[in-house]
């Protein structure tokens, strides 16, 4: 009786509740290995980016009162988990958003099964079984997906979007297997999705042309053509009202508060001229003139364009300026740039891992992450699936388009890791059919060759089925080869080594800094165990970054990152022969190194040349003249040179760019304590 009980329970638990629970604890497993690492908390890059700006929007700085620079949903989806959960900690925080997006990524999983049981099944057992074992695959595929699984624990958007993609993908396959649809009902509540996530992340908005597509094939069908233009024109219309509902949080802020016409965010300009411009190697490539920071680069993108133009500038003129810039590319060199795209047509399906983070090599570096698949394998074999798919299967082409419309909203700007990752579910589905194709092909030629003793060999059946087997395998092997085709820029090589040793110098910063806190304290203990933990940063970011100067020796920002190493260990010869070298390398920009600068004259500081201290840092000051530090150590120069009243007002210029620093405060004060009385 029990037994009975029991296996009724277990036949009313849906199928695709066991895919979402095996994937959430796979996943929870891999974000506990992340959470251990140093480089799972969000110190740097866009992680760091997001982090701070939902810590000002906690605080209660909402907007600046421009035009969002840079997409908001993200940061305002943190802001709103914080304040939830109690308010902001370094360490609890991160780890909680990485649970919730553990279960973004588990029904990315459950999408994929549930697509793969539409798809691929079908009435008989035969093909529900087919159906169910294709989604499994496909879904086991992308629970252990490592790139999937790193941006899904990190402090980044990918597991919202992604998630929210594939769910759409799935709603359209459902609206078109349903037959006649509402000529409103679906669509709004798919407009409402689409322009809240493209708050987010705005490739989602790519979905679009694929969601008319659906519009014209279901509303009113059946009924004569003539009867069917206005119900159609219709959904469109109220598609396209859903989407500007759904971002109108961003739009009303942009056009209303800012009074900047500007959709969503005014970053697209930048972006754009990243991917289009005379050294675009279809990956994130700097142009000369903007630094490779994630800050300087904030910074330059908004300051150049007001210093070209001799006027603050709306942020809807600065996107315009670059915009301008990338369609003079464009159009002053159109050879260049059809091969450009040709070029990021490659990349897009490439194996080679452009991960403008390194934070999959980080984490690999300190065995943080599993064994796993990579998106080589599913550009292996998700293209030839998509081929095979496309005409057994016609519902695949579904997944096929969306994963084709991906790649187009990338090709006008650049490939990454984690931007492409978006088409990777589609692609392990598709691959997961094209290899079940694959075997039955090979499986039915097998057994139609197998005869008993006496029975004749059906050699007409058996011919038919191979050339079909043959043209697969070749296919298969054809796209393997071109997606493993390795990167020939070799400068591409030593991005994964520079940004792990800018890594590792942030450590020994950190390090360092606690260190100096607990000699002040005199914890002698925790003080010896940090300067140890910063030496083990040290050689660590030496290590990485000698192997990027290895292959590009004649960078300005690695030869920089290498100063910054002798700079920590107070070898000043060769820090300030790397400072030199980065200079000489940038002169050529008609843009000094600004941090080089400023770190002479740090260094002159501390050898006490005061007057060639000044003279760095106002240099320093020309390049980047929104420096409060440069400001500050201006002051200190001419306090130790007699000249009080120049280092007063340097120091005033330093608060008044930065008032909450208790240190430029503090020498404020003295330096007043020190003034000479007026007669």
């Amino acid at each position: 009786m029990h037994s009975e009980r029991s296996r009724r329970l277990i036949a009313r638990i849906p199928l695709w509740l066991p895919v979402w629970v095996g994937a959430f604890l796979v996943q929870f497993f891999v974000l506990n290995m992340i959470a251990d690492s140093r480089h799972f908390l969000p110190d740097g890059d866009d992680m760091k980016f997001y982090d701070d700006w939902a810590r000002r929007i906690l605080g209660g700085r909402l907007t600046d009162g421009k035009a969002f620079y840079g997409l908001p949903g993200y940061a305002y989806a943190l802001a709103g988990i914080y304040k939830v959960t109690g308010g902001y900690d370094h360490t609890f925080s991160p780890y909680l958003v990485g649970q919730l997006q553990a279960v973004f990524h588990a029904f990315t999983a459950t999408w994929l099964f549930l697509l793969g049981r539409r798809i691929f099944g079908g009435t008989s057992r035969e093909e529900n079984s087919r159906g169910i074992a294709i989604g499994i695959l496909a879904a086991a595929a992308w629970a252990l997906f490592t790139p999937a699984q790193v941006f899904s624990s990190i402090l980044m958007p990918t597991a919202w979007v992604v998630c929210a993609f594939w769910g759409l993908t799935l709603w359209l396959v459902c609206i078109h297997e349903k037959g006649p649809a509402s000529w409103w009902r679906p669509w709004v509540w798919m407009g409402l999705l689409a322009g809240f996530v493209a708050m987010l992340v705005a490739t989602i908005l790519m979905l679009l042309p694929l969601i008319v597509v659906a519009i014209a094939l279901t509303v009113a069908r059946g009924k004569p053509l003539k009867s069917r233009i206005l119900p159609v024109l219709g959904a469109v219309s109220i598609l396209m009202a859903g989407v500007y509902a759904g971002c109108s949080p961003v739009w009303i802020h942009n056009y209303f508060i800012a009074k900047d016409r500007v959709l969503l965010s005014a970053h697209d300009g930048i972006n754009l001229y990243l991917g289009n411009h005379p050294d675009s190697n279809g990956y994130t490539s700097i142009p000369k003139g903007l630094r490779a920071s994630q800050e300087g680069l904030l910074t330059d993108s908004q300051t150049i364009p007001e210093t070209a133009l001799g006027r603050p500038l709306k942020r809807s003129e600065i996107s315009a300026f670059w915009k301008k810039k990338a369609a003079a590319f464009r159009s002053e060199h159109p050879v260049a740039w059809m091969r450009l795209l040709a070029r990021k047509f490659a990349n897009f399906w490439n194996a080679f891992q452009y991960d403008d983070l390194s934070i999959l090599k980080l984490l690999r570096d300190e065995h943080a992450t599993p064994p796993g698949l990579r998106f080589g394998f599913a550009a292996a074999l998700g293209l030839p699936g998509l081929l095979f798919c496309w005409r057994r299967w016609p519902r695949s082409r579904w997944v096929a388009g969306a994963v084709l419309l991906h790649m187009a909203a990338l090709l006008p700007v650049f490939i990454t890791e984690r931007y492409r990752l978006a088409a990777a579910p589609g692609l392990l589905l598709l691959g997961a059919g094209g290899l079940w194709l694959l075997w039955e092909n090979l499986s039915g030629l097998l057994l139609k060759n197998t005869r008993r003793p006496g029975q004749p060999l059906d050699v007409g059946r058996s011919s038919s089925q191979l050339p079909t087997l043959i043209t697969q395998l070749a296919l298969t092997i054809a796209c393997a080869w071109w997606v493993s085709v390795p990167q020939a820029d070799i400068g591409l090589w030593s991005l994964d080594f520079y940004k792990a040793g800018i890594r590792a110098t942030d450590g020994a910063e950190s390090a360092i800094a606690h260190a100096k806190h607990a000699s002040d304290a005199k914890d002698d203990r925790q003080s010896a165990r940090l300067v140890a933990a910063s030496n083990a940063y040290l050689a660590n970011a030496q290590r990485n970054l000698e192997t990027a100067f290895a292959y590009v020796p004649h960078n300005a920002e690695i030869t920089f990152a290498l100063g910054n190493v002798w700079f920590h260990r107070h070898d000043f010869a060769r820090a300030k022969a790397c400072y030199g070298e980065a200079l000489r390398l940038t002169f050529q920009t008609s843009r000094p190194h600004d941090g080089a600068l400023r770190n002479l004259g740090i260094i002159a500081l501390e050898e006490k040349q005061w007057s060639e201290a000044e003279n760095f840092l106002t240099a320093a000051l020309k390049v980047e003249p929104g420096s409060a530090k440069a400001y500050f150590l201006i002051a200190r120069a001419r306090r130790e040179s007699g000249n009080v009243p120049g280092a007063l007002a340097a120091i005033g210029e330093a608060i008044r760019l930065d008032g909450k620093t208790p240190e430029f405060q503090k020498l404020r004060d003295e330096l007043r304590a020190a003034a000479p009385v007026p007669k």
